[in-house]
C-alpha cells in the first residue's frame, strides 16, 4: 500500500521543474544544456520538497517528452496528500462571525487540485481564503474591488497573472484596526495550479491575521 507523502504543492513543484526539462528539449539540441536544466531543476526539487524522495529524483531526470512527462505527473497523485475535505458546517464554524455566509458548492472541489480553498461573495464584496496547518483549518477573509483585473504578481503563487486587491483588517492592540492589501490571483484555479511552496502560502495567511 502507498503511503502518501507529496502535498499538492509539492507536485506543483515537480511539474514546473518537468516542464523546464521540456522546454529544454525543445528549445536546444546541445547535451550540456539539457544536462545544466536538469541538474538546475533535479536541485531545486531536493532543495524545496517537502520529503525529498529519491525514486521521483530519478523519474525527473530520465523525462525526455511530453507523453512519458504527463504519464509520471499522473502516476503522482497515489503520493500525494489531498487537502483535508472541508464540511459546511466545518466552514460554518471557521467563519461564525459572518453572519450571513455564502458557502461554495463543495461538491465540485477537486481536493487533489488545491493547496488552499478560496471562493467570492459578490453580494458582499468578500472573498474566503481556507488552509490546513497542523491538521486545522485557518480562515481569512477579505474584502476585494470587483473591477476589471490588473496584470500583477499575486502574492499567494507569486506568478504574474491577472489579480485584484485583496485586503484583509486586523484588529491589533487597544481595539486598533489595520488593513494588509495585496495583489492576488483573480483565477483561483489558475493561482492553485501555480502555488509550489505551501510555507509561502502560509506566510500570506500568517501576514492578514496577525
Amino acid at each position: 500500500m502507498t503511503i502518501p507523502f507529496l502535498t499538492v504543492a509539492d507536485v506543483r513543484l515537480i511539474e514546473k521543474q518537468v516542464n523546464k526539462i521540456l522546454s529544454a528539449y525543445m528549445t536546444s539540441k546541445d547535451p550540456h544544456i539539457i544536462n545544466t536544466v536538469r541538474g538546475l531543476a533535479t536541485a531545486e526539487l531536493r532543495e524545496n520538497l517537502t520529503v525529498v524522495d529519491e525514486t521521483i529524483l530519478s523519474e525527473v531526470e530520465t523525462i525526455s517528452e511530453t507523453i512519458g512527462a504527463e504519464l509520471f505527473i499522473n502516476s503522482l497523485k497515489a503520493y500525494t496528500v489531498p487537502f483535508k475535505a472541508i464540511s459546511e458546517k466545518e466552514l460554518q464554524k471557521l467563519f461564525r462571525k459572518e453572519k450571513k455566509l455564502r458557502l461554495p458548492n463543495l461538491e465540485r472541489v477537486n481536493w487533489y487540485g488545491i493547496s488552499y480553498l478560496s471562493w467570492l461573495d459578490v453580494s458582499t464584496h468578500r472573498q474566503y481564503i481556507v488552509i490546513e496547518k497542523e491538521d486545522e483549518y485557518i480562515g481569512l477573509r477579505g474584502v476585494v474591488k470587483l473591477q476589471k483585473p490588473i496584470k500583477g504578481v499575486c502574492a499567494i503563487c507569486n506568478q504574474h497573472s491577472d489579480v485584484h486587491l485583496f485586503t484583509a483588517t486586523v484588529k491589533g492592540q487597544a481595539d486598533a484596526y489595520t488593513s494588509y492589501s495585496n495583489y492576488i490571483c483573480d483565477n483561483v484555479e489558475s493561482c492553485n495550479s501555480n502555488v509550489s511552496n505551501y510555507t509561502k502560502l502560509e506566510a500570506f495567511v500568517a501576514r492578514n491575521i496577525i
